[in-house]
């Protein structure tokens, strides 16, 4: 299983290409210091101000599907923290673990399981302190799978950030190098950087963007931070459809790999005036005064109720109903398009 580090972005999806998963606001239970005191949770729950008590680590259990894109990270609560993730099977064995690779110290693991499995997660303060205050977050995404050999039948990416695991053993050479190649397809809302990391231990890596089939070249790498893979960064790309092909160096190069895909988009402006109404009984946000910004949906939300104070620059923003703390926090989960 390949692990790979994870950026936090603000990302955009337009609002008629979403598609609304249900959230769950969560508390954490003591005791659950053990495998078995371990909370149960599970994919699209958010665990919110959980804190070590001192007993050296929180665990939690959770089955993550097969077939999809998994992503477990920890952030702020109230002050910045550091935190440990460890991620074991349901045999104990350890499967992976994360320091730093979250916002600030916090900790992110990604992973793409190949069945279905349930899995324990050891939060831990790595300082030895056991008495950080973290939350902690379970996404899972599916990823549809078949070949994607050719540009035709390139892999959509239909969310960000986007991970998934494959190989170029078997595909055809379509372009670029005599290497085999495999092709993924996405779609930006707005202007972006892109971030794309591609990870491997058996070839030497190399990734394009093209804007249309084998031809419109755009941009490539193929040297990176993780092991042979490439890490490619492209700046100032305009809002439409993209390629992205995955090769070798050379034609004897070929093997498999995993691939993070994150868009980098503009802060979004300042809130001086926010509008709340509904759409179909789902809550939704607006910046009247900002032209570029429009359309937030609030997933998850407890309720519709403001108003709401500020909003993190993470890929998912939680806004906070101060008004609601006296009695109960209230957070939303917030999916923008911002410039």
């Amino acid at each position: 299983m390949i692990l790979t580090r994870f950026f936090c972005f603000m990302f955009g999806l337009l609002l008629l290409e979403y598609e609304a998963v249900e959230a769950r606001i969560l508390g954490e239970s003591e005791p659950n210091n053990t495998f078995q005191q371990a909370n149960p949770i599970q994919c699209g729950d958010t665990v919110l101000c959980a804190h070590l008590d001192g007993q050296g680590a929180d665990f939690f259990r959770f089955q993550l599907p097969a077939g999809d894109s998994v992503y477990i990270r920890t952030f702020t609560c109230e002050t910045p923290e550091n935190t440990m993730i460890l991620l074991y099977d349901s045999l104990y064995t350890l499967i992976g673990v994360d320091d730093n690779s979250g916002p600030g110290a916090f900790s992110t693991i990604a992973l793409f399981p190949l069945t279905t499995q349930m899995c324990y997660l050891q939060v831990l303060d790595p300082s030895g302190q056991s008495t950080a205050t973290y939350t902690l977050t379970l996404q899972c995404q599916h990823v549809f799978s078949g070949p994607h050999d050719l540009c035709a039948n390139a892999r959509s990416v239909a969310f960000f950030p986007y991970y998934d695991e494959s190989t170029t053993f078997g595909a055809g050479s379509e372009g670029g190098t005599a290497a085999p190649d495999v092709f993924y397809r996405l779609s930006l809302a707005t202007p972006a950087d892109l971030y794309i990391q591609v990870c491997s231990e058996f070839f030497n890596a190399r990734v394009q963007i093209l804007s249309q089939c084998v031809s419109g070249y755009l941009d490539d790498a193929d040297a990176g931070s993780c092991l042979l893979g490439a890490d490619l960064y492209s700046y100032g790309l305009t809002a439409r459809d993209y390629l992205i092909m995955v090769e070798g160096t050379t034609a004897s190069q070929f093997g498999e790999f995993s691939i993070e895909i994150s868009p980098a988009l503009g802060e979004c402006p300042p809130v001086p005036n926010l509008l709340i109404f509904s759409v179909g009984n789902a809550p939704f946000l607006d910046w009247p005064d900002v032209a570029e910004a429009d359309y937030y949906l609030i997933e998850g939300a407890l309720n519709g109720e403001g108003p709401f104070e500020g909003i993190t620059t993470t890929t998912e923003s939680y806004w906070q109903d101060l008004n609601g703390f006296a009695v109960a926090r209230r957070f939303y989960r917030v999916r923008s398009i911002c410039y």
